[in-house]
């Protein structure tokens, strides 16, 4: 079931898609943030991950809307477990800087984004960054 809130950060998220370099500039911000963060992408092919990226915020989006059992749903735990302590250990902690320079970089890039959007952005955010952390 459509939420506002899920509406409302799809819209972003294809309005901030639609600007050149949103992904690339997210990445620099995020990479940015700590160096702890920097180690974790060293080495890393950036255009892939950005690609991943891309195709994990809409999964997230999608599994809030969705049901049990929904393809969405039946991917965050495949997602869960590749950044849990047992495969790139990406610790709890972090998931704040990612909501937060996700947040950033789509108030740079959406020309509407608005305290309505950044309040979607982060709840929509906030629920795979929950189960993330739940499942470290």
């Amino acid at each position: 079931m459509p939420s506002p809130a899920t509406d409302a950060f799809l819209r972003s998220l294809k309005r901030c898609l639609a600007t050149p370099g949103f992904l690339d500039d997210f990445y620099v911000r995020f990479v940015g943030s700590s160096e702890e963060i920097a180690e974790k992408f060293r080495g890393v092919d950036m255009k892939q991950q950005a690609r991943m990226l891309e195709d994990s915020l809409y999964v997230v989006a999608v599994a809030v809307q969705g049901g049990e059992g929904s393809p969405a749903r039946e991917a965050l735990p495949r997602l869960a477990e590749r950044h849990s302590r047992r495969d790139l250990d990406i610790r709890p902690a972090l998931y704040d800087l990612w909501i937060d320079c996700l947040v950033e970089t789509a108030r740079a890039h959406d020309p509407q984004f608005s305290p309505e959007d950044e309040a979607a952005w982060r709840e929509t955010l906030a629920v795979g960054a929950d189960y993330m952390r739940a499942r470290y």
